[in-house]
C-alpha cells in the first residue's frame, strides 16, 4: 500500500471513531422537589451537577490598611483628546434603518426557531412526571390560577409529544380549595445525541451567515451608495455653474 492510501485509511478511521463517539447519547436526569437535582451521564461517566456540595467557610484574611490615593496627574494642555473610532456595527445598523432591522430580526427569529425545532426532535424523553397542586386560600383565585396553570402545562406536554419521542409521561394538575399555597414536583429523564445537536448548530450557523449577515451587509452598501449619490450630483451641479 502506498503512503497516500495509508493516510486515507487512518483519516477514515479517525472520522469513524468521532462519528461513533458523537452518536452515543447523553443521558440527563432532572428532578424538582424540595431541591433541584441534575445528573448527566455519558458512557460510564456520571456527573452530579446539582445540588452543589456545601462549600467550606473561607478563612478571613487580615484586612490591609488602605493605601493613600495618588492625585490624578493633570493632562498637558497641548495633548489632544483621543478620537473615538466609529463602531462598524452601529454604522451598519444606522445604514439599514428600521425596515432593515425588522427584516433582520424576523430572519433571526426564523433561524433560532428552526434550531429549536431541530434540537427538540433530537431529544428522546424516557419519562416525564409533573404533579402540581394549586391552592391560594381563596376559592375564586384558586380556580383562576388552576386554569392558568393548565393553560401552560398541558400545551407544553402536547408540544413535546408531537415534536419529540416520549416513551412515558404522567401529568396531573389539581386544585386544592382548602390549601393556603400550592405544591409541585416534576421529573424529566431524557437523552440526547450529540451528533444531532451539532448538526442543528451547524445548520443554524449557515442560516445566520446567508440569511442574516449577508442581507445586513447588502442593505448597508445600498444605503451608503444611495447616500453618496446626492452629494456627487450637487458637486457636479456646482462645477457646471462655475464653468
Amino acid at each position: 500500500m502506498s503512503g497516500f492510501l495509508i493516510f486515507l485509511c487512518i483519516l477514515a478511521g479517525i472520522i469513524l471513531f468521532f462519528v461513533l463517539i458523537l452518536s452515543i447519547p447523553v443521558h440527563v436526569s432532572f428532578t424538582y422537589t424540595d431541591k433541584i437535582y441534575l445528573t448527566v451521564q455519558y458512557l460510564f461517566l456520571k456527573i452530579n451537577i446539582l445540588p452543589l456540595g456545601e462549600k467550606k467557610p473561607k478563612k478571613e484574611k487580615p484586612k490591609k490598611e488602605p493605601k493613600p490615593k495618588k492625585e490624578p496627574q493633570k493632562k498637558n494642555e497641548g495633548e489632544k483628546p483621543k478620537e473615538k473610532r466609529p463602531n462598524p456595527i452601529l454604522e451598519m445598523v444606522k445604514a439599514n434603518g428600521y425596515d432593515g432591522m425588522m427584516l433582520i430580526l424576523g430572519n433571526l427569529a426564523r433561524v433560532f426557531g428552526k434550531f429549536g425545532a431541530g434540537l427538540i426532535k433530537s431529544v428522546v424523553f424516557n419519562e416525564i412526571e409533573i404533579y402540581i397542586t394549586v391552592g391560594t386560600g381563596d376559592a375564586a383565585s384558586t380556580a383562576i390560577k388552576y386554569g392558568k396553570t393548565c393553560q401552560k402545562v398541558y400545551p407544553l406536554i402536547g408540544f413535546l409529544c408531537n415534536n419529540s419521542v416520549v416513551h412515558k409521561y404522567d401529568v396531573n394538575v389539581e386544585p386544592d380549595f382548602l390549601a393556603n399555597r400550592g405544591e409541585g414536583e416534576m421529573h424529566f429523564d431524557f437523552s440526547m445525541v450529540i451528533r444531532k445537536i451539532t448538526n442543528a448548530a451547524v445548520a443554524m450557523v449557515v442560516r445566520l451567515v446567508f440569511k442574516v449577515a449577508l442581507q445586513f451587509f447588502k442593505g448597508a452598501k445600498k444605503n451608503k451608495s444611495a447616500a453618496s449619490k446626492p452629494e456627487n450630483q450637487t458637486q457636479n451641479a456646482e462645477t457646471q455653474k462655475v464653468n
